[in-house]
């Protein structure tokens, strides 16, 4: 009904319509204290007359003054220089089963029960059923439903915390008694050590899959993203695709096309499916992830990453390829040698995007490591440096991997262990 009323007043028209079922389970002393559902329901419309564009997104269905208010608007507006044609093959349909919600407090039992030694456990398990339907004016129409969830603990001994965070598309994917363990591991390192702060220095780091997923998220969402590259605001540029950008380690692929992926998506907002994307190849920068309005501005092909409007791409999933290193925390610290072991973080925010100057603050226990053993605990650690100092001065990567993601990700990964050489880190 949207789409024929838009019709008569614009010459393309894109409506998609989102419905997302959620269920959380939130803990805390060992013990479920909510269980919530909740629906979001969101419609999101693109217009085009001429060369001139706009986008309108409402909750649930807009009425039609909304609609009307936006055609008007669109009447005013100069030509939107990144305006290509609404078109493509037809977008794929495909819709799973929901998954049974009433599984959830299993995996809070399970994670609970194997965090030895712990004294308390909280944290929350979400799981997310998300409809998509999607109609343009040429007649173009698909429509999917998938399922996602992740979880995330944190266990407390005495004064200190620690957190581990795990996802997938199935509850089945979800090993909530790794997430005891891991907790229960790092806090048994970190028990009866001293505690100190530190000055501002530089220094070697060992990250954990958790944070190392994280900050690579964080450079594609702004460095390799075709939006930010057309605006001038990425440190890189089109003609830096074949350069070495990062350490020969290093192999990023975007993945939200990989059905396993926490991430997948059939099509995105413009009715694309998304390809894999190898942004990094052993250290080249290799690619961008572009709606089909970026990558025709630069003169590439779209990759389906409009995956939350047709504004900018987004990533929707990163993986991290796995290196040779040691599977286990333990050996990775002897690797790592003398510096730092960061389980977890969060503040991360910039002084300046372009140059990729950052700060993230360490969560939880960070520890100090000497010789190859933990020697203290780190109070008010923060790793400060550029993202390009990052990517290049990886050192190794752990063979494993770990389908990581929680509520203070930018997007959801696969990542390893990550041993980064002379990184700054002050208090």
């Amino acid at each position: 009904m949207i789409l024929k009323i838009l019709q008569r007043h614009v010459d393309e028209a894109v409506v998609v319509k989102t419905r997302v079922r959620n269920y959380m389970v939130r803990f805390a002393n060992n013990e479920i204290t909510a269980f919530k559902s909740w629906d979001v329901d969101n419609t999101y419309i693109y217009l085009a007359k001429g060369r001139r564009t706009t986008f309108l997104s409402a909750t649930g269905t807009p009425d039609l003054a909304q609609i009307e208010e936006a055609v008007k608007r669109l009447a005013s507006l100069p030509e939107d220089p990144l305006y290509v044609p609404v078109e493509g093959p037809r977008p794929p349909t495909r819709r799973e089963s929901p998954e049974d919600f009433e599984k959830l407090p299993d995996l809070v039992k399970k994670a609970v029960d194997s965090a030895a030694g712990v004294e308390r456990s909280a944290g929350v398990v979400n799981l997310s059923y998300v409809e998509v339907e999607y109609e343009d004016s040429t007649g173009r129409g698909g429509q999917y439903a998938v399922n996602r969830v992740y979880m995330a603990m944190r266990s407390f001994l005495g004064e200190l915390s620690a957190t581990a965070a795990t996802a997938g598309r199935r509850i089945a994917d979800i090993k909530a008694e790794k997430l005891g363990e891991e907790n229960s591991q790092l806090l048994s390192l970190a028990k009866g050590l001293p505690q100190r702060r530190i000055e501002p220095t530089k220094a070697d780091f060992l990250l954990s899959p958790l944070v190392f997923g994280h900050l690579v998220g964080e450079l594609l969402y702004f460095w390799t993203n075709g939006s930010e590259v057309v605006a001038n605001s990425s440190r890189y540029t089109k003609e830096d695709v074949g350069r070495q950008a990062a350490s020969e380690l290093l192999t990023v692929v975007e993945k939200t096309y990989d059905e396993s992926a926490h991430g997948y998506v059939p099509f995105d907002f413009e009715g694309t499916p998304p390809r894999p994307v190898e942004v990094y190849r052993r250290g080249v920068l290799s690619g961008f992830i572009h709606t089909r309005r970026t990558a025709h501005a630069l003169g590439m092909e779209p990759t389906g990453h409009a995956l939350y409007g047709w504004a900018r791409p987004a990533p929707g999933h990163v993986e991290i390829a796995p290196g040779d290193g040691p599977a286990e925390l333990e050996a990775l610290l002897a690797d790592l040698r003398n510096g730092f072991y960061i389980h977890g973080n969060w503040y991360t925010r910039y002084q300046n995007v372009k140059t990729g100057q950052f700060s993230t603050v360490g969560r939880d226990v960070a520890l100090e490591v000497k010789d190859g053993r933990p020697a203290a605990v780190v109070k008010y650690i923060r790793i400060a440096d550029t993202m390009e100092n990052v990517v290049r001065n990886v050192a190794e990567l752990s063979k494993a991997q770990k389908q990581v993601y929680w509520w203070d990700m930018p997007t959801p990964a696969n990542a390893p262990y990550a041993i980064i050489r002379q990184i700054g880190v002050t208090t």
